[in-house]
């Protein structure tokens, strides 16, 4: 769900609540959100030698804290580059929950589980408005490129944060619209306004930002307590 690739084009109007403070706050209007999905043939693409030095994975999941026996989803896998990082980290005892809304990119991602013995790597074949993960299952979620493709962010956000244990962290990961410099299409980027207008008012909580790529956004999140 990373490419630059179109196999789809959609238009959404999600509209979002945002949270009371005392009075009810109006609405804002609605945003207005171009998606594409990535072509599943383009497999090659996620996988790209310079995706290490251009994205950082390793450095990320260092920082996130990953230990042994933890659960990890990730959001939008693809065949599994961030995946498969990961289910070294949680080892024998986790497990790697590893969506992708595409029945192709589930299939090139047991492929490469095959190819590499990650069994604690799970595939999930999710829907546009749910991942399908389990009830407070989850220690940390990673969204890496792919939020900004969501055609249903209210609805998949909010599963996302069921399936959150409470003291689990969302790890949010877009290039940044604010980086005109960047080769990577407008559609592809997200601004820091955009992010901030949306995830907090499905009930999260912004814990940090982390400066790792210039071109790009990290933002960790915690669920809020009630919402």
């Amino acid at each position: 769900m990373r490419s630059t690739r179109a196999a789809g084009l959609f238009l959404l109007a999600s509209p979002l609540l945002l949270p009371a403070a005392g009075a009810a706050q109006p609405n804002p209007p609605a945003i207005e959100r171009h998606t594409e999905l990535a072509d599943p043939r383009d497999a090659g693409w996620f996988y790209r030698p310079e995706r290490i030095d251009s994205e950082k994975p390793e450095e990320l999941l260092d920082l996130l804290g990953i230990e042994e026996g933890d659960v990890v989803a990730d959001i939008g896998a693809g065949p599994g580059f961030f995946a498969l990082r990961a289910a070294e980290r949680v080892g024998r005892t986790g497990r790697v929950l590893a969506v992708d809304v595409q029945p192709e990119m589930v299939a090139g991602l047991k492929m490469m589980i095959a190819k590499f013995g990650h069994e604690n790597i799970v595939p999930i074949l999710g829907t546009v408005d749910d991942p399908r993960l389990p009830t407070e299952s989850v220690d940390h979620v990673l969204i890496v490129m792919a939020y900004h493709e969501f055609s249903h962010p209210m609805e998949m956000m909010r599963h996302v944060r069921r399936a959150m244990k409470r003291d689990a962290r969302l790890v949010i990961v877009e290039y940044k619209a604010e980086a005109p410099e960047s080769r990577v299409a407008p559609l592809h980027k997200m601004s820091e306004a955009e992010i901030m207008r949306e995830i907090p008012a499905l009930g999260f909580r912004r814990d940090s930002v982390i400066d790792l790529v210039p071109s790009q956004h990290v933002f960790v999140f915690t669920k809020t307590e009630a919402h």
